[in-house]
Order: C-alpha cells, then sequence, then structure tokens
C-alpha cells in the first residue's frame, strides 16, 4: 500500500514534464526549421508601344486598338522608326494615325461630329468614330453614264426585211452596235434601257403616291443614267436618188411610164438622234448620222449575212458577213459618226450622284458588307444611311412591296470598293446587321 503510493506522484511529474518538452519545441522552433515556400515570380508588365505592337499582330479590331491609344493618353510616345516598324507589322493608317498623336485623348464631346455619325467616347468593337478614318475619293474622274434606248425603225421595217430576206430586229441590232462603240471610247459607262415603259409607268405610278420609297425618283435617278440617245432609223437601204431609164412611150402600154434600174448604187444608212438630259427630259443634242458606202453595186440583198443571233432577229447584224456588204459598211459609217457626235457633246452632260439602295451583306467585326460595288455607282468615301426593316408594307392585290417602315439606326462610310461589293466602317445607335438598308447619302 505504502510502495503504491509512493511511486504514482514520480510518474504524474514525469509525463508533465514530457508534455512541457513538447509544447516548448513547437512554439520555439526557429524559423530556419521551418519549411521555405517558394518565391511569387515577378509579374512583367509589357511597355505601352510593346501591347499595341501585340495587338496589330492579333489583328485586334482598329476601333479597339485606337481606344487603347488613347486610354494610354501622353504615357505612349513613338518615333518616327515607330511608326515605321509597326506600318511593317500591318498597323492600319488609323492606327498610325492616332499614335502619331501620342496617344492623344477622344476629341471633347462639343466636337463636332460629321452628319449622320453618333459621337461615343466609348464605343463598342463594332462602333467606328468615322471622322478619325482617313479617306481618300478616287482621284480618276468619274465617267458619265449614258444609257442607249432601242432605236425605232417603223418607217424602214419593209425595206430592211427585202434587204435581209427576214424580219429583223433593226432597233436592237443598231442599238448593239453603238453600245459596243461608246463603251469602247471610254468616254461614258453605258448602260442598256431594256425597259423604258415600264420605268416610266413607275413614274406615274409614284406620282399617285402609291410607289415605295425611291421608286418615284426621276427616270435618270432610276436607271443611275445621266442621259438618254435615242432616235429613229430614217434610211435603210439604197437613197432615193436611184438613176434609171425612163421607157416612157418605148414600153408596152401595160407598163406605164417605167422606170428600169440601170447602173450601180450606194447603200446609205441615216438615223435621226436626240440626246436627252434622264432627270429633267431636256433634249441636250439632236441631229441625223448618215452614213454611205464607198463601195456601189446592182443589189442591195443579203444572202446568207449570218443566222447566228444575237438578239436582232435571225441575223447577227455584228457578224463579219454583214460588215462586208454595202450595207454592213453604211451601217458601220453611220454608228462611227453618231458615236463621235455622242462622245463630242459628252461635257454638255451633267453629272449627277447616283442613288443607290443596297442591303448589308455580312457584318465581321468593324467591317461592314455591303451588297453593292463600282458596277453600281458606289465610290470609296460614299456614305450610307442605315435603316432597320421594321416591317415591308405590301399592295394588297399584287403582293408586291411598295414601301418600308425604316428606323435609321447609323452610317456607313465605304473604305474600299470592289466589282460587286464594298467594304465599309459603321457608326450608330445598334450594331450593323445582315439585311439591314443602306441608302447612299447623295451630294447635291
Amino acid at each position: 500500500m505504502t510502495r503504491r503510493i509512493a511511486i504514482a506522484p514520480l510518474a504524474v511529474f514525469s509525463l508533465l514534464c514530457s508534455a512541457q518538452t513538447s509544447s516548448t519545441s513547437n512554439i520555439a522552433r526557429p524559423a530556419s526549421a521551418a519549411k521555405a515556400k517558394p518565391a511569387a515570380k515577378a509579374k512583367t508588365t509589357l511597355r505601352p508601344l510593346d501591347q499595341i505592337k501585340k495587338m496589330i499582330q492579333m489583328k485586334l479590331p482598329e476601333q479597339a486598338i485606337i481606344n487603347q491609344i488613347r486610354s494610354y493618353g501622353p504615357a505612349l510616345k513613338t518615333t518616327p522608326d515607330d511608326l515605321i516598324a509597326l506600318k511593317g507589322l500591318g498597323a492600319a493608317d488609323s492606327v498610325l494615325v492616332a499614335l502619331s498623336g501620342g496617344g492623344a485623348s477622344a476629341p471633347a464631346a462639343s466636337t463636332a461630329a460629321p452628319s449622320g455619325a453618333v459621337a461615343s467616347s466609348s464605343a463598342p468593337s463594332w462602333n467606328s468614330d468615322l471622322s478619325a478614318i482617313p479617306c481618300t475619293p478616287s482621284t480618276g474622274a468619274a465617267k458619265r453614264v449614258l444609257a442607249i434606248d432601242e432605236f425605232d425603225y417603223g418607217t424602214v421595217r419593209s425595206s430592211a426585211q427585202a434587204i435581209f430576206g427576214t424580219n429583223v430586229d433593226l432597233g436592237k441590232g443598231i442599238q448593239a452596235l453603238l453600245i459596243k462603240r461608246i463603251a469602247e471610247s471610254g468616254v461614258y459607262r453605258v448602260v442598256e434601257r431594256r425597259n423604258l415603259q415600264k420605268l416610266m409607268a413607275e413614274q406615274d405610278l409614284g406620282a399617285s403616291n402609291r410607289a415605295r420609297q425611291g421608286t418615284g425618283a426621276r427616270i435618270g435617278r432610276v436607271m443611275g443614267a445621266d442621259a438618254i440617245l435615242m432616235g429613229t432609223i430614217t434610211i435603210f437601204g439604197r437613197d432615193d436618188k436611184r438613176k434609171g431609164v425612163d421607157l416612157g412611150g418605148y414600153a408596152p402600154r401595160v407598163f406605164g411610164r417605167t422606170r428600169v434600174g440601170v447602173g450601180e448604187g450606194t447603200a446609205v444608212v441615216a438615223i435621226s438622234y436626240r440626246l436627252v438630259d434622264a432627270e429633267t427630259s431636256e433634249v441636250i443634242d439632236q441631229g441625223e448620222a448618215r452614213g454611205e458606202s464607198k463601195r456601189k453595186s446592182t443589189s442591195l440583198a443579203i444572202a446568207g449575212a449570218g443566222t447566228r443571233g444575237g438578239g436582232f432577229g435571225s441575223t447577227d447584224m455584228g457578224s463579219t458577213n454583214f460588215a462586208n456588204t454595202i450595207v454592213g459598211e453604211a451601217t458601220t459609217e453611220c454608228i462611227n459618226l453618231l458615236a463621235s457626235t455622242a462622245n463630242e457633246r459628252s461635257a454638255r452632260v451633267q453629272q449627277r450622284s447616283l442613288e443607290v439602295e443596297a442591303r448589308i451583306a455580312d457584318v465581321s467585326g468593324d467591317r461592314v458588307y455591303l451588297a453593292a460595288g463600282e458596277v453600281n455607282g458606289v465610290s470609296q468615301c460614299d456614305r450610307f444611311d442605315v435603316f432597320r426593316v421594321r416591317r415591308e408594307i405590301l399592295d394588297p392585290t399584287t403582293k408586291e412591296v411598295i414601301d418600308y417602315d425604316l428606323e435609321r439606326v447609323g452610317q456607313l462610310l465605304v473604305t474600299e470598293v470592289r466589282e460587286r461589293v464594298a467594304v465599309a466602317a459603321f457608326n450608330g445607335t445598334a450594331a450593323p446587321e445582315a439585311k439591314m438598308l443602306a441608302k447612299k447619302v447623295v451630294r447635291k
């Protein structure tokens, strides 16, 4: 009993010492004994100019790069060598212009924006500052647009049929030859007038306030032409001054006084023409173009002049066979004279900006693709108002679209023009979308 009591305090004392030693070791452990943590990596920051270089190499939208340049302010400095290097990386001219200003901040809100543009200092990626985009119109003088109508040939229909041995549409034949000749001269941009009556009917419809926007424009606006060349074929064959012998009383009475043609005759083709202002219908010039063959023949009949068609009835007036006949020779001289006269009168033709309407075909970033190009009268630096078509208004009987309910959302500035498409920058209150309607802003 006594022995068990003597051992117990010793055990307790030993346990207490052991616990105290363990606690002390945990508290007083030197820092060098603790496990060292790896040092954090230093964060590298690119210089402002290097950031811009990287954005250009990544082909980010131009407006996004310009906005970043402006955000740097005076901290962004560039030298001529820097600009040359950035141009080599593919930097757009607008980016270089922004850099050359030392990263100047955006213009103050009081600065006047171009007509139709929506000012915004923090524009979304699809919104471009149209006033900051350098744009140089094409240096070449735009050609006047000449529409050539089919020529009336009612007065010479029978003589033409006798010459060709078939019913030939001389009006289309002369028109085709004249279009080719004037287009080759390069003075005008030539278009055909296939639907003159239809276009005039559209004007009448527009006058009754039933036509949709744009349809009621003057003929020149609808056609996209500055002038129209039209006329009548008055002579096609032999001139009426044909020599003959009066048989008189020497011929039997049943013939009466009879003239029998003798000798050879020349072929003659004459066209009475009018050059008319396409918008005002004012006659710019009028007269007669007359061609005569230099050769003579006893017959004007054209046997086998060509039967390839070509839109002129059953005979091709553009064929070599026809050109080699004396009638073909007279026709060529008449066409050359008329083309030369039209070219000489070009200075009298008033040139106008064409009204163009087209749909947006596609949108890629800040590039808007318009479904109209050079052939439609679109030029670099042209501006287009852009509209969202809220609904189409239909004719209740024909179901034809006669008007649109439109909401203007912005404006386009054309920066590139190809044959049938134009690329433009956009500024507006809403994102541009495919199928939106764009109308060219016509400068008066």
